[in-house]
């Protein structure tokens, strides 16, 4: 676990210079090109910002300030409080310009994958904030794919970012006595930690049924008939599609490379205006698509999807499934055996299950149920949730308590460690600052 990590786990630790690394790590992850939140006041865009010739614009700030607000639930800001995230949003953003004019001149780079799996991962975080795609549509006022492609060059400059301050504080290290002088300074400060429980997970998916794969290839192939025998598409879309677009005939606007996944995107590209494909697979499903304007590298298309979904047949035989394995795991069989051969998680199947320490209160609202009903040692009763069906074991409850030197050295350790890491990185940022133009002047 990183010292980032620990640091958001432990969220009353107020020491300001812990902050502000926080702080400015948000910020490089979730900037985001030119875009106001919809719940903001309009924003005339304007200069607030420069680093030699490159500009920070006010609607960028506002942006940064009001994810932060979103991210942290605060609804109601007092004026105070938004002038202070407005000016270190600012500070923020002079320090990442700073960075990447830095990972430029030692020619770093971020793999598109590491940056579409962080920027899943933001995407995710964010939706579950606001509860869901289409709040979190309305929240910004701009279609998923828009606000996915104007936060994906922010979520690379960040990622670039963190990977030249890791690099250039790899060798900061903290001796024993560093750590119980950083102990004694801060040990009123130190957190409380909550309740947690140590759990054993197994994950069953239920998977679509080769007889609902059949089934879903056959509706699929007969739309496409329809379609080759001169139906209008726009009407096809109407009544069959299973996609949220279905009520505007399939049509997805204009997109560009990287907005939709990239199965549909291989194929779209090679169309040519009013030509339809044949029948596409994606996560999503199996679809038809017509791509209907080209501009550059802008497309704009159309779809029918037929989702491939599992039946109820499907679920009813991993619920049976899983009250085998509860059987035979209260007759005695090894639930880690049990969660290797059988569990869907990849991160933890191989561990027998085993999870990391968690605050309950931190569950996701299943698991938390589910706890709730067994003691330790003893395994749930299976329950459901989007990604399958759940067997949960118990393994440990660890009642809340205040970090201490006896039990938490390592938690300590990485503390003083990040505290240091800051402090040098603060000293390096101020040097490098003496190398460019900056606007304001002091930031």
């Amino acid at each position: 676990m990183t010292s980032l990590q620990l640091f958001r786990r432990f969220t009353s630790f107020s020491m300001t210079s812990l902050l502000k690394m926080q702080f400015i790590t948000m910020i490089a992850a979730a900037s985001l090109a030119c875009i106001t939140c919809g719940h903001a006041e309009e924003v005339i865009d304007s200069i607030c910002g420069m680093v030699d010739d490159e500009i920070i614009l006010e609607s960028e700030v506002s942006y940064g300030v009001h994810t932060l607000l979103l991210e942290s639930g605060e609804q109601y800001p007092t004026p105070e409080k938004m002038a202070e995230l407005r000016h270190s949003v600012l500070e923020a953003y002079i320090v990442q310009k700073i960075l990447i004019a830095r990972a430029a001149e030692e020619t770093l780079t971020v793999e598109d994958r590491v940056v579409n799996r962080e920027l899943d991962r933001k995407l995710k975080r964010l939706i579950q904030q606001v509860g869901s795609e289409g709040k979190l549509v309305e929240y910004f006022g701009r279609p998923l794919r828009q606000i996915k492609r104007e936060l994906r060059e922010g979520v690379r400059e960040g990622l670039l970012s963190e990977m030249l301050k890791s690099r250039h504080l790899a060798h900061v290290q903290v001796r024993r006595s560093e750590v119980i002088e950083f102990y004694r300074e801060h040990s009123d400060e130190m957190p409380k930690l909550p309740e947690r429980v140590i759990l054993s997970h197994i994950l069953l998916e239920v998977k679509p049924s080769a007889e609902a794969e059949r089934a879903a290839r056959e509706r699929i192939e007969n739309i496409y008939d329809l379609l080759k025998a001169g139906a209008d598409f726009d009407s096809v879309a109407r009544q069959y599609s299973e996609d949220p677009s279905a009520g505007n005939a399939g049509r997805l606007g204009f997109t560009e490379r990287n907005d939709l996944v990239p199965e549909y995107e291989e194929v779209a590209y090679q169309l040519e205006p009013g030509e339809i494909s044949g029948i596409v697979e994606s996560r999503y499903g199996l679809h038809i698509i017509k791509l209907l304007e080209r501009q550059g590298e802008r497309i704009s298309t159309q779809h029918i999807l037929i989702k491939l979904t599992p039946t109820q047949q499907d679920w009813d035989k991993v619920r049976t499934l899983a009250a085998q394995l509860k059987e035979r795991i209260e007759s005695g069989d090894d639930f880690a055996e049990i969660a290797g051969k059988y569990s869907a998680d990849g991160e933890t199947a191989a561990n027998g299950g085993l999870l990391e320490p968690i605050a309950t209160r931190d569950l996701p609202v299943e698991f938390r149920d589910a706890v709730d009903t067994i003691s330790e040692g003893e395994t749930a009763a299976p329950f459901e949730s989007d990604y399958g069906v759940h067997l949960i074991r118990l393994n440990e409850r660890l009642p809340a308590r205040k970090v201490n030197l006896t039990d938490d050295w390592q938690t300590i350790e990485q503390f003083a460690l990040m505290q240091k890491r800051e402090r040098l990185f603060q000293e390096w940022i101020e040097s490098l600052k003496k190398e460019h133009y900056i606007m304001p002047s002091g930031m």
